[in-house]
């Protein structure tokens, strides 16, 4: 899957906690100072690429990054706060740029204070993929991203026999359970639990 991200929305945080998201950083794509007029023809292709092989993929929200994703085959989808939220976020993102004083989070914040209304519609009009809005600055990213883990843990179908001491559940896709390596990948299975 992959997932486009309004700025500010953890990206980064989630995929530095949980090594099955990957936040693939747009600013990476300069070659001194400057970006190729296709970079995000390439960026889009390493995002599907790694969807393919299972990961949750984080993306930018640039223009051309959506509309080059809102053709992928790979399910894609937009998460970016409400308008209503507007003035709490602008000061998230102020805060983030104070503490961290990057030019790449000074760039989000006087983007977001300069345009935050519109950057928001912007993302929920992106066509051809699902959209998910951040109600509250109160949020699970994880849980919006991928609910249906949330709504109810399903026991794995998969019988491994009595005495196999680990959750062998990846992730739980539509009630399907896949075999892993044995170990969790989330906090919320008990490793204890017998499948």
């Amino acid at each position: 899957m992959i997932i486009i991200g309004y700025q500010g929305i953890g990206k980064s945080t989630l995929a530095s906690q949980d090594p099955h998201y990957i936040d693939l950083e747009s600013s990476n794509f300069f070659v001194d100072g400057k970006r190729d007029e296709n970079w995000f023809i390439v960026y889009g292709q390493i995002a599907e690429s790694l969807s393919r092989q299972g990961y949750d993929v984080f993306v930018s929200s640039h223009a051309p990054v959506r509309d080059y994703l809102s053709h992928s085959e790979e399910k894609v989808i937009v998460v970016t706060p409400a308008v209503e939220l507007k003035d709490q976020w602008i000061e998230k993102l102020k805060q983030r740029w104070e503490k961290s004083n990057l030019d790449k989070d000074f760039r989000a914040y006087a983007n977001a204070a300069d345009r935050y209304v519109d950057n928001v519609v912007e993302l929920m009009q992106t066509p051809n993929v699902e959209i998910k809005t951040i109600h509250s600055m109160n949020y699970s990213l994880k849980e919006i991203v991928n609910p249906q883990v949330y709504e109810k843990i399903r026991k794995c179908p998969y019988v491994y026999g009595s005495s196999y001491p680990r959750c062998m559940m990846l992730r739980i896709d539509d009630g399907a359970c896949l075999k892993g390596s044995g170990l969790c990948r989330s906090n919320i299975f008990d490793k204890g639990e017998k499948y």
